[in-house]
């Protein structure tokens, strides 16, 4: 694995962490943005799927 691909890896994962987060307390506190974080996981593992390839 090159550099980059290891940086596209970590931005990619971090994106997705912040995006579970956001999505587990959307959940709690009924905000209605669960869909949001839903979309942004969706887009990051697709993400991580086309970087890896």
């Amino acid at each position: 694995m090159d550099k980059r691909t290891l940086a596209y890896n970590l931005l990619i994962g971090a994106v997705l962490l912040v995006a579970v987060a956001h999505t587990a307390i959307a959940f709690v506190f009924s905000t209605g943005l669960a869909d949001v974080g839903a979309l942004v996981i969706a887009v990051g593992l697709v993400g991580l799927a086309l970087v890896n390839l």
